[in-house]
C-alpha cells in the first residue's frame, strides 16, 4: 500500500500539473523573503524586495518556457525532463538574483555561490514536486466533489420530483375523472330521470370520460430523464478540504524537512552540521507524533488554527534543538531560527496534500456508492412509478369503467322511472368511491362475489367456480389479476357482444394459477388488442379466439 501510494504522488510530480502558475506563486512568498539570499544584497528591504521579486519574476519566464517544453515531451522521458527542469530552475536561482542586482544597479555579493546553488536546487525541486502534488490532488479531487455532489443532489431532486410526477399523476385522472362523476351525481340526485337517460349517461361517462383517461394514463410512461444536480461550488470544496485536514504524517514531514536543511547546514557548519540534523530529525519524529495524536476541531478554522500552533511550536522545538546542539560541538549558532518560520509551513502543506489524497480516495469510494445508490433510486423511482401507472389505469379500465357499464345496463333491465336517478347517483357514487380509494378493500371471495353480483343484475350471466378457486385466490396480487380478468372479459362481451348469454368459469390452472375464461356471442374483431388485454398480457398468459360463432377470452394467471 506504502509503494503504491509513492507512485502515485511520484506520477503526480511530472503528471499534467508538474508546472503550472502554482509552481510560481506558491514561492513568491519564500523567494522575496528567506529563500531571497538577503543577506548578500547591499542596501535595506526595499533593495531586497526590488532584487528578490526581479529574480522571481525572471524565474517566472523560465517556468514558462519549461511548461511549454513538457507539452512536447512525453514517455519514459518526461519524469527525467521534469526533474531537469527544476533543478536548473533552483541552479539558475542564486545567478538570476546577482543578474537582477546588476540590473537595478544594486550591489549583491556572490557569496558562496556553489553552496547556494545546491541549497536551491534540493529546495525547488522538493518544493515544486509538493506543489505539483497538490496541484494535481486538488484537481483530480474538486472534480470527484462535484461529481460526488452532484449525484447526491440528483438523487434528493429524483426523489422529490418522482415524488411529484406520482401526485400530478394522480390528481390530472382522479381529480378530472371524479369532479365528472360527482357532477353527474349531484345531476342525477337533482331530478327525476327515466332508466334510459341514466344508463346512457352512465355509458356516456364510461366511454367518453373514464375510458379516455385510462388510455391517457396507460400511455404516460415514466420519463427517461431524471434530475441532474448542481456541482459543489469553491466555498463548499474548500470547507470540505479544510475541515477535514489531518496531521501530516510524522515521518514523511520529519524526512522531507531534513532533506531540505542539510545543504543549507553544510554550507553554513560543514560536517558538523550532521549532529544537529540528526538531533532534529528525532525532535521532529516525536513531535509530530504527539500532533498526529491531537483531536483537532470539527470547524476549519479552528482547525487549521490548532495544527499551524502545533506545527509553529514544533518549528520552535527544533530550532532550540538545533543551537543548543550546535553550542555543546563547540559551533556558534547562526541562521537557525529560520527553521521556527519554515518548518510550520512545510508542515502543513505536506499534511495538505496527504489530507487532500485521504480525501479524494475516500470521496471517489463514496462517489462510486453515490452512483450506485442512484441507479438503484432511478430503477426504483421507475417502478414505483410504472406500479402506480399500472394500477391507476386498471382502476379507471376495470374498476371504475366496468362498474358504470354494469350499472348502465342494471338500470336498464331494472330500474322503475321514479328512482332511476337515485339509483344512477348510487352507482356513480360507489365509482367515485372506488376511485378515490374511500373503501377498505374486501377479501378475495367477496371482492369476486360482489364482481358477479354486479354483472349478474345487468346481464344475462352464468358463472361457473371450479373447485379450489378460492383457496388460491388468498394471494392479494393474484386476486387482483383475477378481478381485472373478469371485468375487462364482461365488458368486452358487453361492448362487443350481440346480446346473447354470456359465461364465465373460474378454474384451477397449474403451478397454482387460476384460469378466467369468458364465452359470449359475436365475431372477433379484426384490430389490435386494447388497453386491457395489453395490460392483462402483463400478468399472465392471455388467449383471445372464435369459437363457433362465439368469442372465448382465456387469461391463466399464475
Amino acid at each position: 500500500m506504502l509503494l503504491t501510494n509513492f507512485r502515485r504522488s511520484f506520477a503526480r510530480v511530472y503528471g499534467p500539473s508538474a508546472i503550472t502558475v502554482w509552481s510560481w506563486l506558491i514561492t513568491l512568498p519564500f523567494a522575496v523573503t528567506v529563500m531571497s539570499g538577503l543577506q548578500y544584497v547591499d542596501g535595506g528591504p526595499v533593495e531586497v524586495l526590488a532584487v528578490s521579486g526581479l529574480a522571481h519574476a525572471i524565474l517566472g519566464g523560465v517556468l514558462l518556457a519549461g511548461a511549454a517544453l513538457l507539452h512536447l515531451v512525453r514517455g519514459r522521458a518526461r519524469p527525467v525532463v521534469v526533474f531537469a527542469l527544476f533543478a536548473v530552475a533552483g541552479g539558475l536561482r542564486p545567478i538570476l538574483f546577482l543578474e537582477a542586482g546588476g540590473l537595478l544597479s544594486i550591489p549583491v555579493a556572490p557569496g558562496d555561490l556553489v553552496g547556494r546553488i545546491s541549497i536551491n536546487v534540493v529546495a525547488l525541486v522538493v518544493a515544486f514536486s509538493l506543489i505539483a502534488i497538490g496541484v494535481d490532488l486538488v484537481r483530480e479531487h474538486r472534480g470527484v466533489f462535484r461529481r460526488l455532489r452532484a449525484a447526491q443532489r440528483a438523487s434528493q431532486l429524483d426523489v422529490e420530483c418522482a415524488s411529484e410526477r406520482l401526485r400530478q399523476l394522480r390528481a390530472d385522472t382522479v381529480d378530472d375523472v371524479a369532479a365528472a362523476l360527482e357532477e353527474a351525481a349531484a345531476a342525477a340526485a337533482s331530478r327525476p330521470m327515466e332508466p334510459s337517460a341514466a344508463a346512457r349517461v352512465l355509458r356516456t361517462l364510461a366511454e367518453d370520460v373514464v375510458r379516455p383517461a385510462s388510455h391517457r394514463v396507460y400511455a404516460a410512461a415514466a420519463p427517461d430523464e431524471l434530475a441532474e444536480g448542481a456541482g459543489a461550488g469553491a466555498r463548499e470544496w474548500s470547507a470540505s478540504v479544510l475541515g477535514g485536514m489531518r496531521a501530516a504524517p510524522p515521518t514523511a514531514s520529519a524526512a522531507l524537512f531534513s532533506a531540505l536543511v542539510v545543504p543549507f547546514g553544510v554550507l553554513l557548519f560543514g560536517a558538523v552540521s550532521a549532529l544537529p540534523v540528526a538531533v532534529g530529525f528525532a525532535v521532529l519524529l516525536a513531535a509530530n507524533s504527539a500532533v498526529s495524536r491531537l483531536r483537532l476541531p470539527r470547524r476549519p478554522l479552528p482547525r487549521l488554527t490548532l495544527l499551524l500552533g502545533s506545527y509553529g511550536l514544533v518549528g520552535v522545538l527544533l530550532a532550540l534543538s538545533g543551537a543548543t546542539t550546535l553550542r555543546l560541538a563547540g559551533v556558534r549558532p547562526e541562521s537557525v531560527w529560520f527553521e521556527a518560520l519554515t518548518y510550520p509551513l512545510i508542515a502543513m502543506a505536506v499534511a495538505f496534500v496527504g489530507s487532500l489524497a485521504v480525501r479524494t480516495r475516500l470521496d471517489q469510494e463514496e462517489l462510486e456508492s453515490a452512483l450506485q445508490a442512484n441507479v438503484a433510486t432511478a430503477a426504483r423511482i421507475r417502478s414505483e412509478y410504472e406500479r402506480e401507472r399500472g394500477s391507476l389505469a386498471r382502476l379507471l379500465h376495470a374498476g371504475v369503467q366496468s362498474e358504470l357499464i354494469a350499472g348502465a345496463l342494471s338500470l336498464t333491465a331494472s330500474a322503475g322511472p321514479n328512482d332511476a336517478g337515485a339509483r344512477m347517483a348510487e352507482i356513480v357514487g360507489r365509482a367515485r368511491d372506488a376511485l378515490r380509494g374511500a373503501q377498505d378493500e374486501p377479501d378475495a371471495a367477496e371482492q369476486v362475489r360482489m364482481l358477479l353480483d354486479s354483472w349478474s343484475s345487468a346481464i344475462r350471466l352464468t358463472a361457473t367456480i371450479g373447485d379450489g378457486v378460492w383457496e388460491r385466490l388468498e394471494d392479494g396480487s393474484r386476486t387482483a389479476a383475477v378481478v381485472d380478468a373478469v371485468s375487462e372479459g364482461l365488458a368486452n362481451a358487453v361492448r362487443h357482444g350481440d346480446g346473447s348469454p354470456v359465461a364465465l368459469e373460474l378454474r384451477p390452472a397449474a403451478h397454482s394459477g387460476v384460469e378466467v375464461v369468458v364465452r359470449s356471442g359475436g365475431a372477433l374483431a379484426a384490430s389490435e388488442a386494447g388497453i386491457g388485454l395489453k395490460q392483462l398480457s402483463e400478468r399472465g398468459t392471455v388467449a383471445l379466439r372464435e369459437l363457433s360463432g362465439r368469442v372465448e377470452l382465456a387469461v391463466a394467471i399464475p
